[in-house]
């Protein structure tokens, strides 16, 4: 799944989120009203994630970018994100939707600079199976597919190579597995954790992450954690090899 009309595919790509999004969040209500037990959580957070890695297309070479935390100020245009799970004993739904567009200036020997504009989006739908324990203390194991999708337009400013650029984007999927754990250590105070890996289109694709949270109002917690997540996919000159790590902050709601 590799096309040369960023407009289009984006569009595509975005509207596919907003269903899966719309769809999951209407569902909610609706698992909760189930007589046999479903429940729902989940809701929006903010993820301050540095960004190191490479990008490249068949017309610009692969480059090196890097953002840390404390450019993300200056380098993110805009971020939308979304995490929830539907229960029901055993048995839960997973989702997570993520959307970033961010523009990075990194410099280059003999005082270039490279400015890369680039348009991400993410959406992972699964689910999960306890293993061990119970309600309030579990572990999980969960699989299911990660869709991506990366517009990338790179700009060289100064140097041999000013004012040239170009543009590509690829969609991809891969299938995605791995352990999921829960342990709540009272009745307003819990910590969660995931770790899951795996490939397909892409020759890797992890994630990584610890939360803690905290209700501070009967069915809400504000979230507090640490998140890493990486992917590396190489085709037909696009390449999009990129590792983002930083703390998370959100908002929880329990139906």
């Amino acid at each position: 799944m590799h096309s040369n009309n960023p407009r289009s595919a984006l569009r595509c790509t975005q509207a596919r989120l907003a269903l899966l999004a719309g769809a999951f969040v209407a569902a909610g209500p609706a698992l909760a009203a189930d007589n046999e037990g479903w429940t729902f959580n989940g809701g929006p957070y903010v993820w301050g994630a540095g960004i190191r890695g490479h990008v490249g297309h068949s017309s610009t070479g692969t480059q090196s970018i890097k953002s840390d935390f404390s450019d993300i100020a200056k380098t993110v245009d805009m971020s939308v994100m979304l995490m929830g799970e539907a229960r029901r004993g055993p048995y839960s739904v997973l989702a997570d939707l993520m959307y970033i567009d961010t523009d990075t200036r990194n410099r280059l020997p003999g005082g270039a600079k490279l400015e890369v504009e680039s348009k991400t989006a993410s959406g992972f739908l699964g689910g999960g199976y306890t293993v061990l324990g119970d309600e309030s203390r579990r572990l999980d194991v969960a699989g299911g597919v990660r869709v991506w999708y990366s517009g990338t337009t790179l700009t060289f400013h100064g140097g041999p190579l000013g004012g040239s650029s170009g543009s590509d984007n690829a969609t991809w999927a891969d299938a995605m597995a791995g352990l999921r754990g829960h342990y709540a250590v009272n009745d307003r105070f819990w910590l969660s954790s995931w770790g899951m890996a795996g490939a397909g289109q892409s020759r890797e694709d992890w994630d990584l992450a610890a939360l803690a949270g905290w209700e501070f109002w009967p069915g809400f917690s504000a979230v507090a954690g640490y998140r890493a997540m990486g992917v590396n996919y190489r085709h037909d000159g696009f390449v999009y090899d990129i590792v983002q790590k930083g703390p998370l902050l959100g908002i929880s709601g329990r139906f």
